[in-house]
């Protein structure tokens, strides 16, 4: 009995430890606690119509569509919103007050009003703080505080974005390098 009481203790403080641990990762100085910030994904969804929007140098594929529309498990009953896919050069006026989903290699967006977010375009990947993202398999997912625009974003269009892997917590930034999460967070 003492030694199952002792175990059962010793797997509760590992489980906070191991909570906390992934809670604080990533944290720095503008980090702010997740608050309202949990439901901006699925508030991003909200609506009857999600613009999927690509670089022109992009090409989406099946796969890729197929990520896109089936992110989310919809519940029987739920309203999944209709996907529209557009180039960057086909937007017009009447698109900028839609949902937007960016998507594609973030290096190839041009239109600076998709570049005013925390993570940085560079020429060959992103930048967030002062941390470089440049390889292939570098990846990150973010939802502005709004909830109208989302980007599922990578260095390659070779490679699958591992969000649709991996997944994301309730936060709103995720950078990802390969099969791993190496940022997650609140930031401003």
């Amino acid at each position: 009995m003492k030694t199952t009481f002792t175990s059962a203790l010793i797997a509760a403080f590992t489980g906070l430890f191991l909570l906390n641990s992934l809670s604080t990762y990533g944290q720095e100085s503008e980090f702010t606690p997740t608050n309202d910030n949990t439901t901006l994904t699925m508030a991003f969804y909200k609506t009857d119509t999600v613009l999927v929007v690509v670089p022109n140098a992009c090409t989406l594929n099946e796969t890729d569509k197929n990520d896109i529309e089936n992110y989310v498990f919809w519940v029987k009953g739920e309203n999944k919103p209709a996907f529209n896919y557009k180039t960057e050069s086909e937007l017009t006026a009447k698109d900028r007050g839609k949902h937007i989903l960016l998507y594609g290699s973030y290096n190839c967006f041009q239109q600076k009003e998709f570049l005013n977010i925390p993570v940085k375009k560079l020429a060959n990947g992103f930048r967030f703080r002062n941390r470089t993202y440049d390889q292939d398999l570098d990846a990150f997912f973010y939802v502005n505080n709004k909830a109208n625009r989302m980007y599922i974003c990578k260095n390659s269009d070779k490679t699958r974005h591992e969000l649709f892997s991996i997944g994301v917590s309730v936060y709103p930034l995720h950078i990802f390098r390969g099969d791993e999460i190496v940022l997650t967070g609140v930031y401003l």
